[in-house]
């Protein structure tokens, strides 16, 4: 994938957006390019995040953006280490409030917490665990926005469901598309290889799971780099049309 590179990480991918500026001279990247992130992972992975980072020479100061699909714990535990270094940080104006301080929790509020008991117990198991430190957002997206990244112009497209604001990328000029969680390549639970949307206890939103997916099928991309499992690059587009009219008809 030109200008991508996947970074697994302990529960998530993060994706790597570099300008493939190649010197003629010796055929290496050049130094000091700038370069951004699609999502951060679990704060505890920072270590194996730099690693990696490390070995496509980067430096975490290149990361110059840092565009989120929403802010759950795996997804957004190290943003602020990069907002503290200098990265802007993007992501939609729906999720903002579960980074930006004062602290909005993911768990259920009020009489929700009753009836979803257990997205309430991981949810304040997670954050209790697995803390998200809070910083300023710099870009507020909002659907059908146009972000620069050093890969590509990126389309956003609101996949509301999984959590209130959660955005997938997608790359027009050759049909790549970061789904975050919004779309799955592995089974959940199962760590099996597979199409699959998030667990629904996992959800904040449930009635809006499906039809985020539906909306993502329709771009008929021909690459789907997902926050969870394995790069999808066989018949992607034709595979994607299958499973979603299995979960319309379910």
């Amino acid at each position: 994938m030109p200008g991508v590179y996947q970074i697994g990480l302990a529960w998530s991918n993060v994706y790597l957006l570099i300008d493939e500026n190649i010197d003629e001279k010796d055929e290496q990247r050049k130094p000091g390019s700038e370069a951004a992130l699609i999502d951060t992972g679990l704060q505890k992975d920072r270590p194996m995040l730099l690693a990696a980072l490390s070995q496509l020479d980067i430096r975490p100061e290149q990361i110059r953006t840092v565009f989120l699909t929403h802010a759950h714990t795996d997804h957004a535990g190290n943003v602020a280490y990069f907002a503290a270094l200098g990265a802007d940080i993007a992501m939609h104006s729906d999720e903002a409030r579960y980074l930006t301080p004062p602290r909005t929790t993911y768990c259920p509020q009020g009489i929700s917490k009753l009836m979803r008991p257990l997205n309430t117990v991981i949810f304040t198991g997670s954050e209790a665990l697995y803390p998200v430190e809070r910083c300023a957002v710099t870009q507020r997206l909002s659907d059908g926005d146009f972000v620069e990244a050093p890969c590509g112009a990126l389309r956003v497209i609101a996949t509301p469901g999984h959590t209130p604001g959660q955005v997938a990328y997608y790359r027009e000029r050759d049909g790549l598309l970061f789904s975050g969680d919004a779309i799955l390549n592995v089974i959940p639970i199962r760590q099996k290889n597979g199409l699959s949307l998030p667990p629904v206890f996992l959800n904040s939103i449930p009635a809006q799971v499906v039809p985020s997916a539906k909306r993502l099928v329709e771009l008929q991309p021909n690459l789907l780099c997902s926050g969870h499992g394995w790069t999808l690059r066989d018949r992607t587009a034709e595979r994607l049309e299958e499973w979603i009219e299995d979960k319309i008809n379910v």
